[in-house]
This record gives structure tokens, sequence and C-alpha cells, in this order.
């Protein structure tokens, strides 16, 4: 879905450009409330990214990325207009040239063809969920296997307790699991050995639950 992924940023980005041209036609209040939602929704979702909350939904969670890269976008096209006009353009473009990186770039993928995840139960409003991520080849993809504590009250909202990053190159990490201790507090984090690799590839670890 990377075309399609490309398509609606470059569509994104041509918005925002307009915005920038257009920018001194709109009302005062028109302009105070766009950056006031910038403000808020890169306030929101950073606060929930730095609390380890999410949704549980991979659409409504790209969702909010792309409005982080909005909102990001849209401060930046106000930052143009302060003079000098030339200086702020410039550092503006330097500032929005990370975006394009692969990190930054690929999880608005998500919004059109979600990684699928393979959630499992591990105890009392807890939850393991198994993702796949990167190109596809050994060195460049793997799984994440993260530990998610769910509010007793909704299963929409998930709060991240813990997290492994497998390459699969270094087990099978597509059969990685998680195993709730007898204690409530630490999971044992495994991922066997591949059909082509040693035994003692296989990764175990138990880790405390944060």
């Amino acid at each position: 879905m990377l075309p399609l992924t490309f398509a609606a940023f470059a569509i994104l980005t041509g918005a925002l450009i307009l915005l920038r041209l257009r920018w001194t036609c709109l009302s005062p209040k028109a302009q105070r409330f766009l950056i006031l939602c910038s403000c808020a929704v890169l306030a929101l979702v950073g606060t929930a990214r730095a609390t380890r909350w999410s949704t549980s939904s991979s659409h409504l969670n790209a969702t909010f990325y792309w409005l982080v890269i909005a909102s990001y976008g849209l401060l930046l096209v106000v930052f143009t207009l302060l003079r000098p006009r030339w200086l702020t353009t410039i550092i503006a473009i330097v500032l929005f040239i990370p975006i394009l990186s692969a990190s930054a770039f690929l999880p608005l993928a998500e919004l059109f063809n979600p990684a699928p995840h393979t959630i499992v139960t591990i105890g009392p409003n807890l939850t393991s969920d198994l993702t796949s991520w990167g190109t596809g080849t050994a060195p460049t993809s793997g799984y994440d296997l993260t530990i998610y504590a769910h509010p007793s009250w909704t299963r929409f909202l998930r709060h991240r307790r813990q997290a492994c990053h497998y390459y699969s190159g270094q087990c099978d990490s597509s059969r990685a699991t998680a195993t709730l201790q007898p204690d409530g507090e630490h999971v044992l984090m495994s991922c066997p050995a591949a059909s082509d690799q040693p035994p003692d590839a296989a990764r175990s670890l138990v880790v405390k639950l944060y």
C-alpha cells in the first residue's frame, strides 16, 4: 500500500502548500482555530505516547498519526510566514524532510494496510500483541511482541506494559510468545529458534511489567 500512502502524503503536502499561499485570506478567527487544533492534536497524541496509552484500533491509531503529521506541517506553514521568510522557509523545509524517513513514513501506511495482529489473552486484563514489521527480508524484518493492559471498564483503550523487538534473523520471531508469571508482575518473553538455526538461537527473558 506504499503507492497509496505516497499519493495521500502528496495530497496532504499539496494542501499544506495551498494553505500557505492562501493563509492571509483566512480570517484571524479561522487562523487561530487551525493553530489551536494543531497544538491540541500534538499535545494529546504526545501525551498519549509519553504515557504509553493508545487505542485498540490500528486504523484509529494510524488516523491519529496522520493528524499529527498534518498538524506538524500546518505549524511549519505558520512558521514560514515569520520574517525573514526566506530563512524560515528553509528551516521549515529542513524540519519537514525527516518525515520522509522510513521510521516516520512507514507508520502512515497502517491506515490503508494495517499489519496483521495476533492477540492472545495472557492474564486478567492483559493481552500480548504480536505484529510484523519491515520489508520481509530477514535482516530488515521481524515481529514486535507487546504486552498491553486494558482498563476493566473498556477494551477500547490499552496501556503498554512491556515490549520486545525481534529480528527474523535472530530467531523465529513469528512464533514469539509471552507468558505471565505466577507473581502477576513479570512475563516470560520467548522467541524459539527457527528450523534453520541452532537451538541456542532461542531467546527467553523474564521481564517486569512496568
